[in-house]
């Protein structure tokens, strides 16, 4: 019962936040906005949680999880609205500021809580992303549709309908769902750079930045390169749909993907199939070429975060998971947050089909950078029987 009512607040928000960032981006194309404006858009979301995502992980691990996901859906009704009120490039600006900080109170408290719940990590964290992959099914294709024949105004407001049956849930929720708060030793609260002294997690750590990064690109612009070859938002919105589904897919048979091949060897897999597909990506044109590659792009995104996940959660402490994930989603966005202006660039210089082979050919590089180990769990860790994986 925990886990579902915790899998159904993020699927919420992953719908909420995956259908808003498309619209986003063909309603500032709309407005004319050019890609280096669109790449600014996409750095707008990762600004504030690059520099408040270690601070919000500490937060999280003194106060809980229940108090700070409150705290990240009421920012995402504030971001929403803007642009209900004030339609315009710089409600947008506005919006991608505090939806990015939001966002993350939610998903670090949701990681937390659902990856220390009793059961296989794996397997509890195969199901979070699962759901995340099923918001990301639905939030593009329902929210390009509302766009596109009743506009930006009726679309975001749908956008809070959800976020509020979220609040609604969190009131419902007793606190003794969510577990304790595990306070972290002052002397530890002020090393969390130090973390990084462990090379896999450090390695774990680019990875994740590597396909999030990538990831949200690929939603940021794909639309503009779809438009540019007479696709209509409703189209895009499926083909985005398609990707996230096929994420949906690979997510089903990741822990027995990861006890045939190993972790290590599995997320090199993942970044290689990824860097193929964005290849690909310019190189056509058609309707349902585009749809198979997003497919095929799917399966290679769609297991790099969750593996990621479970391996810095293994290899780091329960009572500091806050602080690791804040760091985590840190690297994160500072990655989504300088690849927009270096891509855009590429973008703006070569044009928007030359975005996507550089993403690909980046991918294909860090490949070599991040192969990691299998899974070395923390001392204080290999006491705990849940957690006793790969």
């Amino acid at each position: 019962m925990r886990l579902v009512m915790f899998l159904g607040i993020h699927l919420l928000v992953t719908i909420v936040l995956n259908g808003t960032r498309p619209v986003v981006s063909l309603y500032a194309d709309a407005v004319g906005a050019s890609v280096a404006e669109i790449g600014m858009l996409v750095s707008a979301y990762a600004f504030l949680p690059m520099l408040l995502a270690i601070k919000i992980g500490k937060i999280l691990d003194r106060i809980g999880s229940k108090k700070l996901t409150l705290y990240g859906v009421i920012g995402m009704i504030i971001s929403v609205s803007a642009p209900i009120l004030f339609p315009s490039y710089y409600a947008l600006l506005f919006t991608q500021l505090i939806m990015g900080c939001s966002v993350i109170c939610c998903l670090i408290s949701m990681q937390k809580t659902i990856g220390n719940l009793n059961g296989n990590r794996d397997k509890l964290i195969a199901s979070f992303t699962l759901f995340g992959s099923i918001g990301e099914l639905i939030g593009p294709i329902k929210f390009s549709f509302l766009y596109e024949h009743f506009g930006i105004r009726y679309t975001f407001c749908f956008g809070i309908i959800l976020l509020l049956i979220i609040v609604c849930i969190l009131m419902i929720l007793p606190k003794s769902f969510w577990g304790k708060p595990e306070k972290s030793k002052p002397s530890e609260t002020t090393n969390t750079l130090l973390l990084l002294k462990n090379k896999n997690l450090l390695k774990a750590i680019i990875v994740s930045g590597l396909v999030i990064s990538s990831k949200d690109l690929f939603v940021a612009y794909f639309p503009v390169y779809g438009t540019s070859v007479g696709l209509r938002p409703s189209t895009i919105g499926m083909i985005l749909s398609i990707c996230a589904a096929a994420a949906v897919l690979i997510r089903l048979l990741q822990f027995q993907l990861v006890l045939y091949f190993g972790r290590g060897i599995l997320i090199s897999a993942t970044l290689l199939f990824s860097a193929v597909s964005f290849i690909l990506i310019p190189l056509f044109s058609n309707v349902y070429a585009l749809l198979l590659i997003s497919i095929l792009l799917g399966l290679g995104l769609g297991l790099g975060q969750p593996l990621s996940l479970v391996y810095a959660m293994n290899v780091s402490e329960p009572r500091r998971h806050g602080e690791v994930l804040g760091l985590r989603l840190t690297f994160n966005r500072v990655s989504q947050f300088l690849s927009p202006f270096l891509f855009g660039g590429f973008g703006s210089a070569l044009g928007i089909s030359s975005l996507f082979f550089f993403i690909g050919i980046f991918m294909f590089t860090g490949t070599f950078f991040t192969r990691l180990k299998e899974d070395e769990p923390s001392s204080e860790k290999k006491d705990e029987n849940k957690v006793g994986m790969r």
